[in-house]
């Protein structure tokens, strides 16, 4: 099921050109309920009518590789910390969702949950805490901005599981993103297309616990940084998650030869 997981949801690393700090100016928040628009699988190009789309990630930090088992058949062989199966279908409705370290039976899940599929809506499930209290977190993403031309989305989720509340703020200035914590997500914000110097910070303080330099965010894209692994260990960083639409490339290599 998830094997052939899109490529329409790139996992990567925040581009560090050296664009220099874009403006902030005319943000607004934006409520993390996504209102009613066009299904995600027309948005995505993914699945077919009464379809939801799912990307599932692995974020607890001390957990080993995963299966994941959709209502008991295993659809994610072998997912590592860090990483995410890209954006799936799966049909609206109930689901049981079972994940394993890899290689064993359902019988050993480490985390047994039912979930409630919307017809039409984008997700990011995750996998957070340390294996001991290792839970579920659901995430609906808002795909609205993928029709902008000239603004992206973007939220922060906080996924560490021993790292403080944190603000999210403009290198030595203003603070974007309050008192975030474990492991809630922020609202997004719409911003101009741009590449913006960012600093995460114990909530309340200047203290600089994470510098996310030369963050460039493209037009028509929704992003979903999280905040991952361990501030003991000093393995705190970054993964954002990008929710597009499929390009014109992406849409050859789906259409077979004639």
């Amino acid at each position: 099921m998830f094997a052939s997981a899109s490529r329409r949801s790139i996992l990567t690393a925040a581009a560090a050109i050296g664009l220099g700090l874009g403006s902030f100016a005319g943000i607004s928040a934006q409520d993390s309920t996504p209102e009613p628009g066009k299904p995600c699988t027309e948005m995505l190009g993914v699945g077919k009518a009464g379809d939801a789309c799912v990307n599932i990630l692995h974020l607890s930090p001390d957990g080993p590789a995963v299966d994941i088992w959709v209502n008991d058949a295993k659809a994610v062989e072998n997912l590592e910390f860090g990483k995410t199966t890209g954006y799936v279908a799966l049909p609206a409705g109930d689901h049981n969702v079972k994940v394993t370290p890899h290689g064993e039976g359902a019988d050993k899940a480490v985390i047994d949950a039912d979930v409630t599929l919307v017809d039409g809506q984008a997700y990011e499930v995750a996998a957070v805490g340390k294996v001991a209290e290792i839970k579920p977190a659901i995430f609906p993403v808002d795909l609205a901005a993928l029709e902008s031309m000239d603004e992206a989305a973007i939220r922060v989720i906080h996924t560490s599981p021993d790292a403080p509340a944190v603000d999210i703020a403009v290198k030595g200035g203003d603070v974007l993103i309050k008192d975030l914590a474990f492991p809630d997500g922020s609202d997004y914000l719409m911003v101009p297309a741009a590449s913006y110097d960012l600093e995460v910070r114990p909530t309340g303080t200047t203290d600089v616990a994470l510098d996310l330099p030369g963050v460039e965010l493209e037009a028509g894209k929704v992003y979903s940084v999280y905040a991952i692994g361990m501030l003991g260990d000093k393995t705190l960083t970054v993964l954002p998650v990008i929710s597009e639409a499929p390009s014109d490339e992406m849409e050859a290599e789906a259409t077979p030869a004639s």
